[in-house]
């Protein structure tokens, strides 16, 4: 009997009883299907880059032979695992599980689960092989795999590895896979190249045919599989960091990156809207200007610059037909049905309307440079900067306005909101902002799109130029961060501290002169509940403040005309989309805006972070003490002199 098949008989064992031992643990049935044992590579473990985030436990291996094993599962599966160990409530789970956000005390009881199954894979070797071997559970890491190198030595070094998998399920909860990733050489595979896993798969009875005495009786003299005549060579060293990846594994990537990218701002700018918004029917293709022009964007389109920044610069764009912008501008500032579809059928694209759907497009761009930043290889954070309307049948093909002609990636995506037609979303970038700048790139546009001989010479011969132009300082959208977002932990200290410690610049309003106004300095207090309000104004009347109370459907220019605004206080009874709204409102009031202070319940770090991008000063807990209330007034608010 070969020493492959000894190793099968016994880590399938394993997962066959992990799954009592797991459920016994939780409570709960747990089933683990479709057991596959197989020797393979780090580079092809990791060779399907749609796979999701993963958890990581890294193991160590005692006894007769030493080294290092691993076990990969999904965040999420590894969110529901330790959750339901600690009995969290369902929708906890839910939650954690669909933010892929494993800490805390679900991460430790996570750890109690690997711990089992280490366990487990410790019993079944004591009972079948010959040799001693233990393994130990160390710790819990986040993987992602679109960032693995498979050259070098993180997670682990490029080599043979003996992989035992299943799929699980708790209940009627699919958990996706869970593999036990242990180097061949401590199973003492090192002879066996990953080729000889062909000859194993064309007759898996033999392990299923070989008996627990077989396995007892085996020595480490047992004869090993014939090796292939050629050695398994040597892991090539790592790649000039500056040399591009090919064509082929550079745009399977982007499309990866792209699609987690979507899924997300559909659940993103539907939260900002307060609706329920579809993104679906995705198309990643490559482009040029011409045929973008002939055959994407042939209607009136609204075209929103991203400076595109980090380890590659350049210009791309987001594009969205008129109407459709003004739908979503429309819905975010909650303008009536009646006058959204009039606006719509005008194509009439300014004022309020434009500055909201600015507000989606900058919440797009923070989508794309999160997904980048947590799933690209490379570091791009991407800008939102200036917003025109275009018709392209006025575009000369061969001019440089808007972009100049050349290869481009084309992400484009369908949108669906209840009570609304929509049409589709389009994404592009220079090819070379993805290192799909190459020869190939022409090729695969003419493939994709019938790209004529003509426009494939351009598209060679005329790289998309980079951009340098830049937002003022403090404009939404402005300097790229020096540094990495290092988060807010909690709402609690001023928005000012949350800002700078997420390099977010808070929001700033243009400043066009105006007629100084001849009314008296107030406190403008915007609430949508009256008894909310009531209260500052009792507060900030004792400490000499005259102050006016709005709802958040009301106009605020006329205010601003007659009255020096001394400051802002915002009151929310719930944190959410009407409050955000009316700040938006305000940013869109052509004035200077004076501090704004955030006032509400249960704020979130997520919630903290869009105040501070909506003009948040400070953020105020509520409820709040008349002293605290008296601390925040006096610390941002001047008295009239």
């Amino acid at each position: 009997m070969n020493q492959r098949a000894i190793i099968d008989v016994v880590c399938k064992s394993g997962m066959e009883n992990l799954a009592g031992e797991i459920g016994a643990l939780l409570g709960q049935k747990l089933t683990c299907s479709d057991i596959q044992l197989n020797l393979t590579t780090k580079e092809d473990l990791f060779s399907n880059l749609e796979r999701h985030k993963t958890a990581l436990t890294r193991m160590t291996v005692e006894g007769d032979r030493e080294g290092d094993c691993y076990l990969l599962s999904r965040i999420s599966s590894a969110v529901i695992l330790g959750g339901t160990l600690i009995m969290l409530p369902e929708d906890v789970i839910e939650e954690g599980a669909q933010n892929e956000k494993l800490d805390g005390e679900m991460e430790d009881a996570f750890g109690e689960v690997a711990n089992i199954i280490a366990g487990v894979f410790t019993q079944a070797f004591v009972d079948k092989y010959s040799k001693k071997l233990r393994f130990i559970k160390q710790s819990v890491e986040e993987l992602i795999p679109t960032k693995i190198d498979s050259a070098s030595d993180e997670p682990f070094a490029p080599g043979n590895y003996y992989v035992a998998s299943g799929q699980i399920k708790v209940g009627d909860k699919d958990l996706g896979p869970l593999e036990f990733v242990v180097p061949a050489a401590i199973f003492e595979l090192e002879e066996e190249t990953v080729k000889t896993q062909e000859s194993t798969e064309e007759t898996p009875e033999d392990a299923e045919e070989t008996t627990e005495q077989e396995v007892q009786e085996a020595t480490p003299e047992t004869e090993f599989v014939a090796a292939a005549s050629d050695s398994s060579p040597e892991a090539d060293s790592a790649p000039d960091v500056e040399k591009k990846p090919p064509f082929a594994d550079a745009k399977k990537i982007t499309d990866v990156v792209f699609n987690a990218t979507i899924g997300q701002v559909g659940e993103e700018v539907g939260a900002l809207l307060g609706q329920s918004l579809k993104c679906d029917d995705i198309q990643l293709v490559m482009t040029s200007k011409a045929n973008f022009f002939s055959n994407h964007c042939i209607e009136k389109s609204v075209l929103t610059q991203m400076k595109v920044t980090g380890d590659r610069e350049g210009l791309g764009f987001i594009v969205a037909q008129v109407p459709d912008a003004v739908v979503l501008g429309g819905t975010l500032i909650m303008l009536p049905e009646d006058q959204i579809q009039e606006q719509k059928s005008k194509g009439q694209f300014d004022g309020d309307v434009e500055d909201a759907y600015g507000e989606i497009a900058n919440i797009l761009s923070g989508s794309l440079t999160q997904v980048f930043l947590d799933r690209y290889p490379k570091q791009l954070r991407f800008i939102k900067t200036e917003t025109e309307v275009i018709v392209p049948t006025k575009i000369d093909p061969t001019s440089d306005q808007p972009f100049p002609e050349g290869n481009y990636y084309l992400a484009s995506f369908a949108i669906q909101m209840e009570g609304q037609e929509l049409h589709r979303i389009l994404l592009l970038f220079p090819a070379e902002i993805f290192d799909l700048d190459n020869e190939q790139v022409a090729d695969s546009t003419q493939r994709q799109e019938s790209t004529s001989a003509p426009e494939k010479t351009n598209a060679q011969s005329s790289p998309a130029a980079k951009t340098t132009t830049e937002p003022a300082p403090g404009e939404w959208g402005g300097p790229p961060a020096a540094r990495e977002a290092t988060g807010a932990t909690t709402p609690s200290p001023s928005a000012a501290s949350v800002a700078s410690a997420e390099n977010i610049p808070a929001a700033e309003t243009t400043t066009q002169p105006i007629e100084k106004p001849t009314g008296s300095p107030i406190v403008l207090l915007i609430s949508d509940q009256k008894s909310a309000a009531e209260h500052f104004v009792e507060i900030l009347s004792s400490t000499e403040y005259e102050c006016q109370v709005l709802s958040f459907q009301e106009e605020v220019k006329e205010l601003f005309q007659q009255h020096k605004i001394l400051g802002i206080v915002l009151i929310m009874e719930q944190v959410g989309e009407k409050g955000f709204a009316s700040a938006i409102k305000l940013q869109s009031a052509g004035q200077p805006l004076p501090p704004i202070i955030f006032a509400g319940a249960e704020w979130t770090r997520s919630a903290v972070l869009r105040a501070v991008k909506y003009g948040a000063k400070d953020i105020l807990v509520m409820p709040a003490s008349s002293d605290e209330i008296q601390d925040k007034v006096t610390q941002h608010f001047k008295k009239a002199s």
